[in-house]
């Protein structure tokens, strides 16, 4: 299930979020948790070289780059990487290295990063497996990665697919997006020697909240019932879920 699609996505999902005010106006409260979430995750630490595949408009990785010698962002979409270089200091820009294709693609260096970011990628790919194999590839031994998927299986997912199902009986929906389970994903991260070391559990608000409610209602409701990173509350009833692993 998780290692094989009939057909890619690449073309698709380049296509959607050459948009980013599609996903962006909509996920600022999720890409403030998830970056609140990283921040904690990796607390005190410094880094060499930071990777953030998906890097989207650079909201979560650019802030760790005052504790980084270097950082790669990877993106399908040019128009994602131009707002994340507007977001480069210019004392900085040297530091930053920007990358316009697949991760896949990319073919880098094995063991060169001690810190990975894969926040929201893994529904969108054709081989998640494939995915997190690279991932330890490239990951030095103890490298941190931080790993964010949506579990499809978990019954707070329930009424989103029933909302795209509904959706698809009236217009063509972009991609089918992958259908993870959580105890999939990290048999998976365990066959490549990535452990789990840390797990911040949430559910999001329904499909369309963002149309009736503001950002910073939805971030509070949120935080309410699931609490932050450092102590989270009610996880189980989250179907969303970002692991802290490290590469043993």
């Amino acid at each position: 299930m998780l290692g094989s699609q009939v057909t890619s996505k690449s073309v698709q999902v380049k296509s959607w979020f050459e948009s980013p005010d599609k996903y962006l106006r909509r996920r600022q409260f999720d890409i403030r948790i998830r970056l609140e979430t990283v921040q904690e995750f990796t607390k005190g630490l410094t880094f060499g070289r930071v990777l953030d595949i998906g890097c989207g408009d650079g909201s979560i990785s650019m802030p760790l780059l005052p504790r980084s010698k270097k950082v790669t962002l990877i993106d399908v979409s040019t128009n994602m990487l131009t707002i994340a270089k507007s977001r480069i200091p210019a004392e900085r820009v040297n530091d930053v290295e920007l990358i316009n294709a697949s991760f896949l693609g990319c073919n880098l260096v094995p063991e060169s990063f001690d810190l990975i970011l894969c926040i929201g990628v893994l529904a969108h790919v054709d081989s998640p497996a494939a995915i997190v194999a690279e991932i330890a590839r490239i990951s030095k031994p103890g490298a941190c990665v931080i790993l964010e998927f949506t579990d499809s299986f978990h019954i707070w997912n329930a009424p989103t697919h029933v909302y795209y199902g509904l959706l698809r009986l009236f217009r063509p929906v972009p991609w089918v997006l992958n259908r993870l389970k959580d105890t999939d994903v990290m048999q998976l991260c365990r066959q490549n020697g990535l452990i789990p070391t840390a797990l911040y559990r949430y559910g999001l608000p329904p499909v369309g909240t963002h149309k009736i409610v503001g950002q910073d209602e939805m971030y509070r409701a949120t935080r309410y019932v699931f609490g932050a990173s450092d102590r989270n509350r009610n996880g189980w009833m989250g179907n969303e879920f970002i692991y802290c692993l490290e590469k043993s």
